[in-house]
Protein backbone atom coordinates (compact mmCIF):
# COMPACT_ATOMS: atom_id res chain seq x y z
CA UNK A 1 0.00 0.00 0.00
CA UNK A 2 1.63 3.21 -0.64
CA UNK A 3 0.88 6.34 1.73
CA UNK A 4 0.46 9.65 0.32
CA UNK A 5 1.03 13.25 2.45
CA UNK A 6 -2.09 15.03 2.17
CA UNK A 7 -1.30 17.89 4.23
CA UNK A 8 -2.11 18.91 7.97
CA UNK A 9 -5.26 18.79 9.51
CA UNK A 10 -5.07 22.10 9.80
CA UNK A 11 -4.98 23.18 6.24
CA UNK A 12 -8.55 22.11 5.57
CA UNK A 13 -11.41 24.06 7.00
CA UNK A 14 -13.70 23.54 4.38
CA UNK A 15 -14.80 20.19 2.94
CA UNK A 16 -15.14 18.78 0.16
CA UNK A 17 -11.66 20.26 -0.83
CA UNK A 18 -9.63 20.10 -3.98
CA UNK A 19 -6.76 18.01 -3.55
CA UNK A 20 -4.11 17.18 -6.10
CA UNK A 21 -2.36 13.82 -6.02
CA UNK A 22 0.25 12.71 -8.38
CA UNK A 23 -1.41 14.76 -11.43
CA UNK A 24 -5.06 13.91 -10.51
CA UNK A 25 -7.54 15.76 -8.85
CA UNK A 26 -9.14 14.46 -5.71
CA UNK A 27 -11.78 15.16 -3.14
CA UNK A 28 -11.14 15.12 0.89
CA UNK A 29 -14.20 14.70 2.65
CA UNK A 30 -14.46 14.75 6.15
CA UNK A 31 -17.24 13.31 8.83
CA UNK A 32 -17.29 12.78 12.28
CA UNK A 33 -13.53 12.84 12.08
CA UNK A 34 -13.08 10.27 9.80
CA UNK A 35 -10.98 11.70 6.27
CA UNK A 36 -12.00 10.05 2.92
CA UNK A 37 -10.03 10.92 -0.84
CA UNK A 38 -12.44 10.38 -3.30
CA UNK A 39 -11.32 10.08 -7.21
CA UNK A 40 -12.55 13.27 -9.45
CA UNK A 41 -13.35 10.52 -12.07
CA UNK A 42 -16.87 9.32 -13.04
CA UNK A 43 -17.44 5.78 -13.29
CA UNK A 44 -19.33 5.66 -15.94
CA UNK A 45 -18.02 7.37 -18.75
CA UNK A 46 -14.48 8.67 -17.06
CA UNK A 47 -15.53 12.19 -17.37
CA UNK A 48 -13.95 14.81 -14.44
CA UNK A 49 -16.48 15.63 -11.54
CA UNK A 50 -16.57 19.06 -10.00
CA UNK A 51 -17.62 20.16 -6.89
CA UNK A 52 -20.79 22.40 -7.61
CA UNK A 53 -22.50 24.01 -4.34
CA UNK A 54 -21.08 21.30 -1.73
CA UNK A 55 -22.31 18.65 -4.17
CA UNK A 56 -19.87 16.08 -6.59
CA UNK A 57 -21.52 16.30 -10.02
CA UNK A 58 -20.80 14.83 -13.09
CA UNK A 59 -21.65 17.46 -15.71
CA UNK A 60 -21.66 15.46 -19.01
CA UNK A 61 -24.81 13.37 -17.38
CA UNK A 62 -25.55 14.95 -14.35
CA UNK A 63 -24.73 12.27 -12.00
CA UNK A 64 -24.49 13.31 -8.20
CA UNK A 65 -22.43 11.39 -5.48
CA UNK A 66 -22.59 11.25 -2.06
CA UNK A 67 -19.61 13.23 -0.43
CA UNK A 68 -18.80 10.68 2.19
CA UNK A 69 -19.29 7.22 0.36
CA UNK A 70 -18.63 8.30 -3.09
CA UNK A 71 -21.98 6.39 -3.88
CA UNK A 72 -24.31 7.47 -6.94
CA UNK A 73 -27.18 8.84 -6.39
CA UNK A 74 -28.60 8.50 -9.58
CA UNK A 75 -27.30 4.70 -10.09
CA UNK A 76 -26.83 3.21 -6.74
CA UNK A 77 -24.44 0.51 -8.07
CA UNK A 78 -21.80 3.29 -9.70
CA UNK A 79 -19.31 4.30 -7.05
CA UNK A 80 -16.59 7.21 -7.05
CA UNK A 81 -13.31 5.13 -6.12
CA UNK A 82 -12.37 6.16 -2.56
CA UNK A 83 -9.94 5.69 -0.37
CA UNK A 84 -8.94 5.86 3.69
CA UNK A 85 -7.06 8.87 5.00
CA UNK A 86 -5.29 8.60 8.30
CA UNK A 87 -4.35 11.49 11.03
CA UNK A 88 -1.14 10.99 11.51
CA UNK A 89 0.67 13.14 14.37
CA UNK A 90 -1.78 15.67 12.86
CA UNK A 91 -1.07 14.91 9.25
CA UNK A 92 -3.51 13.67 6.77
CA UNK A 93 -1.94 10.81 5.09
CA UNK A 94 -3.80 9.06 2.32
CA UNK A 95 -3.89 4.84 1.83
CA UNK A 96 -3.64 4.61 -1.61
CA UNK A 97 -3.21 0.90 -3.22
Amino acid sequence: MKEILIGTKEQFTVFPAEVQVEDSLYFLTEMDGIYTLMSSVCPHAGYTVDLEDGELVCPLHGWTFELHTGRCHNVPSAKLHSYEVILRDGTLVAQMG
